[in-house]
Order: structure tokens, then sequence, then C-alpha cells
């Protein structure tokens, strides 16, 4: 989505997975086990692939700016005759 300054939920998945993995390859350069940071964040996407669902991607739609307005449900009913 284009033009309202916000980002497709999945290419926010896709940054902070890849910012995490980044960071964790980095550092594992001076802490080895940070290794595992890159791994977990591997082994969390492979399992929403396989699942078709995205914990990283729920976490991330409840931040304030991912919240869509909601109707009011008197604005529904009101739509809904007409």
């Amino acid at each position: 989505m284009r033009g309202d300054g916000t980002w497709d939920l999945e290419r926010q998945v896709r940054l902070v997975a890849g910012g995490i993995v980044l960071t964790g390859v980095l550092a594992s350069t001076v802490l080895p086990a940070a290794k595992w940071v890159s791994a977990g964040i591997g082994a969390g996407l492979t399992g929403a692939a396989l699942t078709d669902t995205c914990a990283m991607g729920m976490m991330l739609s409840r931040l304030p700016h991912n919240r869509r307005a909601t109707p009011e449900i008197g604005e529904v009913l009101a739509q809904l005759r007409g």
C-alpha cells in the first residue's frame, strides 16, 4: 500500500526478521552464541510458511500505526439499512 505512510504487514515482517538475522550474524563475530538468534528467526519463518501463520505478523499488527480505523456499530447498521 503506498501513499498513506504505512507499509504492508508482509514488508514489515521481512524488515524486522531480516534486521534480527543480520544483527545476530554480525553479533556472532564477537559472541558466537548470537548465531542462535538468527537460527531461531529462521526456524520461526519456516514454521510460519508451513502452517500459513505468522506470529511476528500478528505481533506487528497490534502496533498502533498498523491498526485501521474500525467503523462504529451504528454506522455499519445504518449502511446495511441503506
